[in-house]
């Protein structure tokens, strides 16, 4: 599909700088953040469906570990590009 978008002068040159094909890079970006968007909406889901119920702390530890280590992941891959 073809899609037109407008960027900043300033954020165009860059992904130009970064990539030779700037079509990929977004597609991977913007795949990227539906992803950690799904990611978070499930999350919150689950922590609606506790309600007013306390949640272990060691499992709210492990959740927030693993949101760190996705961002931080997600941001890697990008920065190899």
């Amino acid at each position: 599909m073809r899609i037109t978008v407008r960027l900043s002068d300033d954020l165009g040159e860059d992904v130009k700088r970064r990539t030779d094909n700037v079509s990929r890079y977004v597609e991977e970006a913007l795949t990227e953040k539906i992803r950690r968007e799904e990611r978070r909406r499930a999350r919150q889901e689950i922590l609606d469906m506790a309600g007013d119920e306390s949640v272990d702390p060691a499992l709210h530890d492990q959740n927030q570990q693993m949101r760190r280590t996705e961002d931080r992941h997600g941001a890697a891959q990008f920065a190899k590009q």
